[in-house]
């Protein structure tokens, strides 16, 4: 308070500093080029394509959704979509901080994407709504809306095969062609390259790669405890990238299951079949599998963080429906697809109980209208007081209500983080990272269907 009467009477000695980015900042010395030709825009956002039908759009907050997804003429996802991201930066007591971007904007604060940088030649681009932006005209305000491009949508041929095998010497295969839908979220000093590809075999991969420049501060006493000294004195603090999606599953219908199947290892060489050993003969411990149904919803019971000691198949079925011909329930399975940890923090940390979400990379709820997001953005500014009232939005509270999960609408939350350990390479700009997993079909499709595309 006194600091602050001393500001207001003029006795307090302001150091200004001129700020530019041109100049004496480090930046890049050789960028892409920007294509010379203009955006295939739209403000149709239907896409079809092979065997995918979808809808696509931007929403303020929260970002880029994918709605109502068809897969041979048949709904398999009501809504597939970006719900936060998270950053938490390490420090002293009163150092230490967290984001949740999508309480900034997942949207507004974003540039239309740039042909020929962020996406190829002959990409379509899908318009939203910006009212926050750059534009001096906008000045926040909803009714002065103008269009701007946040998504892109383009055709690919990916770098390897979907099959391949030889035989007699024969090699067959086949070029894996996707769609892809791209979204870049810019939020201050960092940008999320969302990618969701819709391949011809029925699998959705979907990625958050991590971009920008880091952000740094001075360093104080014990600083290199928390950070990377990336200039003398300034500190590249260390912190952790969390992305958050869901997925709201409909697999033959919205009445569906939780389906998980565990390998482990065995002690029984024939599994009660009492096979006779031969004499000297030593029995060694089997693969098997174990496979249950959850059966109601809760922490540590629709929750998963995966463990490399014990693979999971994590599968939303419909238990009255089967593919033949072995007539195995059709489902769609969860793998995480590259490294991805989890909170670091405790569950009681406040950074914890702010965004729920981040303790896990598997959560699984009933379909509740008022249930919409995993975390609310409110929790950004004033996350030691985390909302729990009716309609509130939290994972945690979603889970605790027990739900029964057989037989229901289900909905998939699903959470990847990754700790950034800043080195003088991220200045002045990091060189791209990211997370991903897929949606597979599993038993959902009697063969391949990409054997006959």
């Amino acid at each position: 308070m006194q600091l602050r009467r001393a500001y207001e009477r003029g006795e307090i000695q302001i150091c200004s500093a001129a700020l530019s980015s041109q100049g004496g900042w480090d930046v890049p010395k050789v960028t892409t080029p920007a294509s010379p030709h203009p955006r295939a825009e739209s403000k149709f956002s239907g896409v079809t394509w092979g065997p995918w039908s979808f809808s696509v759009t931007q929403r303020p907050s929260t970002g880029m959704a994918i709605m109502d997804v068809h897969f041979r003429g048949e709904r398999i996802l009501y809504e597939l979509a970006l719900m936060d991201a998270q950053a938490v930066y390490g420090g002293r007591v009163r150092d230490q901080f967290m984001y949740s971007d999508g309480a900034y904007t997942m949207s507004q604060w974003t540039a239309s994407l740039q042909p020929g940088v962020d996406c190829p030649e002959g990409a379509q681009y899908i318009s939203a709504a910006n009212w926050m932006g750059t534009n001096p005209d906008v000045q926040g305000d909803v009714l002065k809306a103008v269009d701007f491009w946040p998504i892109c949508i383009f055709e690919w041929t990916e770098d390897h095969t979907v099959w391949r095998h030889m035989d007699n010497a024969e090699i067959r295969g086949l070029l894996r062609r996707t769609v892809l839908v791209r979204s870049i979220v810019t939020v201050d000093n960092y940008d999320y390259i969302v990618d969701v590809k819709f391949r011809e075999d029925g699998e959705i991969a979907c990625s958050s790669v991590f971009a920008g420049y880091p952000e740094t501060r001075w360093a104080g006493p014990g600083e290199d405890r928390f950070s990377t000294f990336v200039r003398p004195g300034v500190g590249g603090i260390v912190h952790s990238h969390s992305v958050a999606f869901k997925a709201d599953f409909d697999i033959a219908g919205s009445l569906n299951a939780l389906q998980v199947t565990e390998v482990k290892e065995h002690e029984s060489y024939g599994l009660g079949l009492h096979w006779k050993a031969a004499p000297g003969e030593v029995r060694y411990p089997t693969k098997v599998l174990e496979q249950h149904y959850v059966e109601h919803e809760g922490p540590g019971n629709s929750t998963f963080t995966a463990d490399p000691r014990v693979p999971k198949a994590w599968v939303i079925v419909n238990r009255n429906t089967s593919s033949p011909p072995a007539s195995l329930p059709r489902g769609y399975r969860m793998e995480l697809t590259s490294f991805s940890t989890v909170q670091v923090h405790s569950s009681s940390h406040p950074f914890s109980r702010a965004m729920p979400w981040t303790k896990y990379h598997l959560a699984v709820t009933e379909y509740k209208d008022d249930e919409y997001r995993p975390s609310s953005n409110y929790v950004n500014f004033d996350g030691l007081n985390p909302c729990n009232w009716s309609g509130a939005q939290d994972l945690d509270k979603f889970l605790a209500d027990g739900d029964s999960l057989l037989d229901k609408d289900l909905v998939a939350w699903i959470g990847m983080s990754k700790e950034h350990i800043v080195r003088q390479e991220d200045i002045p700009l990091v060189s791209n990272f990211g997370v991903s997993f897929s949606l597979q079909p599993f038993n959902f499709n009697a063969l391949n269907p990409a054997s006959n595309p």
